[in-house]
């Protein structure tokens, strides 16, 4: 059996677990899973409170596989992994490298080592990585900047801010720091640099990008969920056809043992669970191909968040927050 696949399937689905049971306000337990054709869905049984559960978990980008993203993934889970105390699952945002050489992979272990000392079972934190954007001034006229990379959703803040016209080079920002003031500091920053700006003369800028770390309340390991550059597995095309094979895949083996609650989690590596197309290509399935399922729910930079409702059975009606 493929180990370091195993390992992301005994991980995501203690994380469906924990979620189910905050959910419910229930005890879930399941053994370990076990794999199903395509090998990047695995189905594990157990129980939540007093009544019997299947959980089917779905990676939208495979756990494992060859070349040099994977080689790096597998050597930094065993390195890092290895001294963990306690299962954590690193959301590394669709499209983002993992450092192969030195000295960006000391850092790299550096920084989410420390991390992992500092959560608590349940817990999130951010690993902040060091990046660099590039500014480009191209023409005097104009107030205008368009930017390439994790900083294009906000190419509108900068009208009105900047006189000409610039280039953005943001594509090393994969997920900005939560929160708006980070972002606000770099977009103030961005601007000052762009007015101080000669024509066609390049700055470059530093940012962090930001990756989600989780700790589990259970299982034992690290696993990174990402998605190798240009591959492009978690959208369009690629994704829906992946997705409807899936399903077929999973169907009969979710259904194949009695259970009274039945849940598919996919885990994709999206930098927010808002900003995903899992749901929508769902939608645009064959609804019998969801047939004795009782609830999807999308895990997503440390998010898990439903998608599809199926049934609304008591066993899994969310519990009421007191807070």
């Amino acid at each position: 059996m493929d180990e370091v696949a195993a390992r992301a399937a005994r991980l995501c689905t203690r994380l469906i677990l924990d979620a189910l049971q905050e959910r419910t306000g229930s005890a879930a337990a399941a053994a370990d899973p076990i794999p199903v054709d395509p090998a990047s869905a695995w189905i594990a049984h157990g129980t939540l409170g007093a009544h019997t559960l299947t959980v089917g978990v779905v990676f939208v980008a495979p756990p494992s596989g060859e070349g040099p993203w994977y080689a790096a993934k597998q050597a930094l889970e065993q390195r890092v992994g290895g001294t963990a105390k306690g299962g954590f699952l690193l959301w590394a945002p669709s499209g983002a490298e993992l450092p192969a050489r030195e000295p960006h992979r000391s850092a790299f272990i550096t920084n989410v080592e420390a991390m992992m000392s500092r959560i608590v079972p349940g817990g999130h934190g951010e690993v902040r990585f060091p990046i660099t954007l590039y500014l480009r001034k191209s023409d005097e006229e104009g107030g205008y900047l368009t930017a390439r990379g994790g900083l294009a959703p906000y190419w509108s803040r900068f009208t009105g801010r900047v006189f000409g016209h610039y280039q953005l080079d943001a594509t090393e920002l994969h997920r900005p720091p939560s929160g708006d003031a980070y972002l606000g500091t770099l977009i103030d920053s961005i601007a000052l640099s762009a007015n101080a700006l000669k024509l066609d003369e390049t700055v470059s800028i530093d940012a962090d990008d930001a990756w989600t770390m989780q700790r589990l309340h259970g299982g034992q390991g690290l696993t990174i969920i990402g998605e190798p550059p240009g591959v492009e597995l978690s959208s369009g095309a690629n994704l829906r056809r992946a997705l409807r094979r899936t399903m077929q895949a999973i169907r009969e083996p979710m259904r194949a043992q009695p259970a009274d609650a039945r849940v598919v989690a996919f885990v994709g590596p999206y930098a927010s669970s808002k900003d995903q197309p899992v749901g929508t290509a769902l939608l645009g399935m064959d609804p019998a191909l969801f047939g004795g399922l009782d609830l999807i729910v999308l895990a997503a930079d440390g998010d898990v968040t439903p998608l599809l409702d199926l049934t609304r059975t008591p066993i899994l009606t969310a519990v009421e927050s007191t807070t």
